[in-house]
């Protein structure tokens, strides 16, 4: 009988922040065998991405704590809420219009699975900023680059269907 060569482990990761979110990304494409990536954000009250978007890979979002509005498109090509507190399970197909939005007055925890396909854990890492202390995190300079951010999106076949506000 051949001897089991792999086991489980603690492993424990640096948490990024990435566009105002705190994200630490649990698990990679390469400790997945490329099959998907687990990804926890912590949002602050008014955090989260509420742009509509698409990209290819499909994700699950996990509500762990807090108030949290996720968004998508009706057949008419409207932009309708999706309220979501602690417990609730939002699954977006790979190309579907959606966002999210930590509509609460604390700061909320989600824990998102992503398929492997979109690379999103070089994607979180290419935009994140490293955070060594996850109770204080960096401030940001400013409002991030749209154009840069934008150009980093378009490698990562991620287009937006809102503009952001001015």
């Amino acid at each position: 009988m051949a001897e089991a060569t792999k086991s489980a482990e603690l492993i424990r990761k640096q948490p990024l922040l990435v566009v105002g979110d705190l994200m630490t990304i649990l698990l990679t494409r390469a400790e997945t065998d490329n099959q998907y990536i687990l990804v926890e954000i912590v949002s602050p009250s008014g955090g989260g991405m509420p742009l509509l978007h698409v990209h290819p890979a499909q994700e699950t979002f996990y509500v762990i704590e807090g108030t949290f509005e996720f968004y998508r498109q009706d057949a008419a090509g409207r932009k309708v809420s999706i309220p979501a507190t602690a417990g609730s399970t939002i699954h977006v197909p790979g190309q579907a219009a959606h966002a999210f939005t930590n509509v609460g007055d604390e700061a909320g925890k989600i824990v998102m699975t992503v398929d492997a396909i979109g690379r999103m854990d070089d994607f979180f890492n290419e935009i994140g900023l490293p955070v060594e202390d996850p109770a204080n995190p960096p401030l940001p300079d400013g409002p991030p680059d749209m154009d840069a951010l934008l150009e980093i999106c378009a490698r990562y076949d991620i287009r937006f269907l809102e503009a952001p506000p001015n």
